[in-house]
């Protein structure tokens, strides 16, 4: 995966990965989260993937995919040891090219 972050003042950030959904910690090269993240499937339209940084979670995420491949659904959460610090929902419509 391959995925560049720009934010509102136009700053960006590129994250690079490659992993396959067996479970196992991948490396990966960018991202200020985790240094590793390990994807699993979930369902014939869902991937699960936690992240770690330094060894610890950081982060976990679940991708679903509509039926119809129209939709992607992105949930996330970011950790600080054991607390929950932030989280979200990322919704990427094939058809009009928007994010809500």
């Amino acid at each position: 995966m391959h995925e560049t972050i720009v934010r509102l003042d136009g700053s960006q950030t590129v994250v690079d990965v490659l992993a396959r959904f067996d479970g196992r910690e991948n490396e990966v090269a960018g991202s200020p989260a985790a240094d590793t993240i390990a994807y699993k499937r979930v369902g014939s339209d869902s991937i699960a993937g936690t992240g770690k940084r330094n060894g610890a979670i950081a982060l976990t995420e679940t991708v679903t995919v509509t039926p119809e491949g129209r939709t992607l659904t992105l949930s996330y959460s970011i950790h600080s040891g054991a607390l929950e610090v932030a989280n979200g929902i990322a919704v990427f419509d094939k058809d009009s090219g928007t994010i809500s």
